[in-house]
């Protein structure tokens, strides 16, 4: 019973509110503006895509940029030569190797074009492999080069390489 007192003495002691004769126009106004707000929005938000998509369809067609990393490859018989080439972000490694599904995971050591830069040429079928390389034979790190990454199955990633039928 207290309880109810204390609450009918707090409602009677808040401010009365009266809405006002405009109270439905004010809101109906704000509704208006709102929506018009989210149309404009809309409107300027399909220019941009559309815009976008204009400017890549113009780099694609009017320019000679790669959008994926090329490899070299040639055909030797059901074979085809890879090359995979890699650039180290961080330090300057003493050794880096790249192994994969096609070496059976075990590393092939790679040679050291100039600093920061390493090579190697491979043959392989046609087909889908996983790789990464292997950086003073500890650190395993996917190609940064490569779009295409998989999970390797322990926290990390590896990259795939197709290498496709002549």
């Amino acid at each position: 019973m207290a309880k109810r007192k204390d609450l009918e003495h707090y409602l009677s002691c808040l401010p009365r509110f009266e809405p006002g004769e405009d109270l439905s126009d004010r809101v109906m106004e704000r509704i208006y503006r709102r929506e018009l707000m989210l149309t404009r929005y809309r409107r300027a938000k399909k220019f941009a895509v559309f815009a976008l998509a204009g400017v890549f369809l113009l780099l694609i067609f009017l320019t000679n940029l790669p959008l994926l990393p090329e490899f070299q490859v040639t055909n030797l018989a059901g074979y085809r030569t890879v090359e995979l080439i890699f650039y180290p972000s961080s330090k300057s490694p003493r050794t880096v190797a790249v192994a994969g599904d096609f070496t059976n995971w075990d590393a092939l050591a790679m040679q050291k074009v100039r600093d920061n830069c390493w090579k190697i040429t491979v043959r392989l079928k046609p087909g889908k492999y996983q790789y990464a390389f292997v950086i003073d034979g500890q650190e395993w790190v996917p190609d940064p080069a490569s779009p295409r990454k998989v999970s390797d199955g322990f926290g990390g990633f590896n990259s795939v390489l197709v290498v496709n039928g002549g």
